[in-house]
């Protein structure tokens, strides 16, 4: 293969580091217009993007995730042997906190309720439980974040999606206001201040079998 899609998606880096310079609002549009065109079970469109201008709105969520570390860090040493606990969480914490310095920053979830297959199913009187339904929105999730990322690339802009700050967070939606919709992750969003090694990928034999 050798398009411009293949180009796009081999050059997409997760990026940590940005350079100080503002992301233009219509290159942002551009790459949500076309993360809108995602499928979704029953064209359901559930993905939102939240950006996070307000500083304030940076700052509790930062607060949140320390206090959140802190009290999993305090959980840690009761243990037997904390050290190796204690490490994956301050691992976790050093590769969460530059979002929040990034030149743009999104929470980006689903929206909580909706008519799924499944809960239809319940409510003609066959039980078959929700999970399904959650599975759903979190595949359209991540098809539209693809697409969203694919088109940062196609702009020279950079992304890292998150979502370890979410295990220092108590709640599924960290942002006051927005209750009704579930975040599963946060992304950033920058002209990239990095160029990453290919991380390399598993060969086809290892994700590609026949049944």
């Amino acid at each position: 293969m050798n398009s411009s899609l293949d180009t796009l998606a081999t050059a997409r880096r997760s990026i940590r580091k940005y350079v100080d310079k503002e992301v233009p609002e219509s290159a942002i549009r551009e790459m949500i217009a076309l993360a809108a065109t995602a499928p979704s079970p029953s064209n359901q469109q559930p993905v939102r993007y939240v950006r996070m201008v307000s500083q304030d709105v940076r700052h509790r969520v930062f607060t949140d995730m320390e206090t959140g570390y802190e009290s999993r860090v305090s959980q840690a040493k009761k243990l037997e042997k904390p050290r190796k606990a204690i490490n994956i969480l301050n691992h976790y914490r050093r590769y969460s906190r530059f979002m929040c310095h990034a030149p743009a920053l999104f929470a980006v979830g689903v929206e909580k309720g909706g008519a799924s297959f499944s809960k239809r199913m319940n409510r003609a009187g066959i039980p078959m439980g929700e999970a399904l339904g959650v599975m759903g929105k979190d595949i359209s999730l991540g098809l539209s974040l693809q697409l969203f990322m694919l088109g940062a690339v196609e702009q020279g802009l950079g992304t890292c999606i998150l979502t370890a700050p979410l295990h220092f967070l108590d709640s599924d939606n960290p942002i006051v206001g927005l209750e009704n919709l579930r975040v599963g992750c946060f992304v950033t969003l920058g002209f990239p201040d990095e160029t990453p090694v290919d991380p390399g990928r598993k060969p086809l034999a290892e994700i590609y079998w026949e049944a």
